[in-house]
């Protein structure tokens, strides 16, 4: 019998912290291995990603350059010296990716977040080998923005996690870009009992409603809309709680701290989970999730929030449009309208027959268009087709001996890095 090909991917990775472009590489690892794709994660020392990529036994290559990245300074919004040395630092890691490329003997580079992008095109060039980009937020129509086009027009494959964020690309280069949307495990991330530990643990009064977030505490987050919206309901709701899982921003620009403005507005009826990797147990144990961030393409939370049967009331921003149909998979108000975000929190916690409307609908359709599978298999067809592509190596079968590149006997060991 002929032996199953592989595809073998060098994923450079180089987020400071541990985002959704980061969750996702490690979230499809599993997936795409059992799909015949082999990834190695390389990233700079002291990556978040990196230490749960090797804590789940995973080929790890050390990619020298430093985490903390920025074109921002304080007093000047355009610094020279900053962009001359974030362009050098670029090209010293598109220079050492192509190297690693060459002596683990990839197939395909791939990246997940802005930083990576251009690396990845540059080292793809200079190795001879396919670069596919994972898209994951709206690219905004700036000059950095053009520039983000530029790089998807020259990658051999990009991928989109929502129509709204390919349409964002300039038109000349939306057209090379592939939407696949993101998907949830929906066999663990499904309707089931409340945990009354869970639910005390997430309000002071556990018998009150309670609406739940679950965004980073960025700028664009949309916390404090939340926090405003809640202590806008109707009188015979005063006593709804409000829990926030998410990590702290990382923007020293960020406005006005939704810790101080919850303290403000609800007393003690909110309070800060901080990152949280249960997120399944939290939404069950809430009455209803409330989006209102623009931070991602595709809210992931959402459709784990449908998965688990919780109705969820939305801002329209970003790829919401494409997973919540209004008054049928959720409720989505008027953009950054609080008096009406506020109506639709309380039209889910008063009328029970629609929150079980929602529930019914949304996980019915996350079901059929949005699980990990999937995504998972349009993700392999497109890094499989890739390396089929003209001017690119074939595919080699699984087990090859590949002489000619040192691989480890033990691929969970980590693979040596570039000094």
């Amino acid at each position: 019998m002929d032996k199953q090909p592989v595809t073998r991917v060098l994923v450079i990775e180089q987020g400071a912290g541990l985002w959704e472009s980061q969750r996702f590489v490690l979230r499809m690892a599993p997936l795409l291995e059992r799909r015949g794709v082999e990834q190695i994660l390389a990233t700079p020392p002291g990556s978040p990603a990196a230490a749960a990529w090797q804590a789940a036994g995973r080929e790890h290559a050390t990619l020298p350059g430093p985490l903390s990245r920025t074109l921002r300074h304080p007093d000047r919004p355009r610094d020279r010296a900053l962009t001359a040395r974030e362009t050098g630092r670029t090209v010293a890691t598109a220079a050492r990716a192509a190297q690693l490329a060459r002596r683990l003997d990839v197939d395909v580079l791939q990246a997940n977040s802005h930083w990576s992008h251009l690396a990845a095109v540059l080292a793809a060039a200079a190795c001879r080998r396919p670069a596919l980009l994972v898209l994951h937020e709206e690219n905004d129509p700036d000059l950095v923005g053009r520039l983000r086009g530029a790089v998807v027009r020259a990658a051999a494959g990009s991928v989109a996690v929502s129509d709204a964020v390919a349409s964002s690309l300039p038109p000349w280069a939306a057209g090379r870009t592939v939407v696949v949307r993101s998907g949830v495990d929906t066999d663990r991330l499904r309707p089931g009992p409340v945990d009354p530990a869970v639910r005390a643990s997430l309000s002071t009064d556990p018998t009150a409603p309670l609406v739940l977030v679950v965004s980073r505490l960025d700028q664009r987050s949309g916390i404090n809309a939340v926090i405003r919206a809640v202590a806008a309901l109707p009188q015979h709701l005063a006593s709804t709680r409000l829990a926030v899982a998410g990590a702290p921003s990382t923007d020293p620009s960020s406005p006005t701290s939704p810790r101080r403005l919850g303290a403000e507005l609800l007393d003690g009826r909110v309070v800060f989970l901080g990152p949280r990797t249960d997120v399944g147990d939290l939404l069950r144990a809430s009455d209803v999730l409330v989006l209102t961030s623009s931070l991602e393409g595709l809210p992931r939370c959402v459709l784990e929030a449908q998965a688990c049967g919780r109705p969820v009331v939305c801002f329209p921003s970003t790829g919401v449009p494409e997973i919540v149909t209004d008054q049928a998979t959720g409720l989505i108000a008027r953009p950054d309208d609080i008096a009406d975000l506020s109506d639709k929190i309380a039209q889910v916690l008063d009328n029970g027959t629609l929150a079980d409307l929602l529930r019914a609908r949304a996980r019915a359709n996350v079901v059929a268009q949005h699980t990990l599978a999937a995504q998972a298999d349009s993700l392999t067809g497109i890094l499989v087709g890739l390396t089929s592509q003209a001017g690119f190596r074939h595919r080699r079968p699984r087990g090859h001996s590949r002489a000619s590149a040192p691989r480890r006997q033990n691929r969970h060991q980590p693979a040596a890095g570039l000094q």
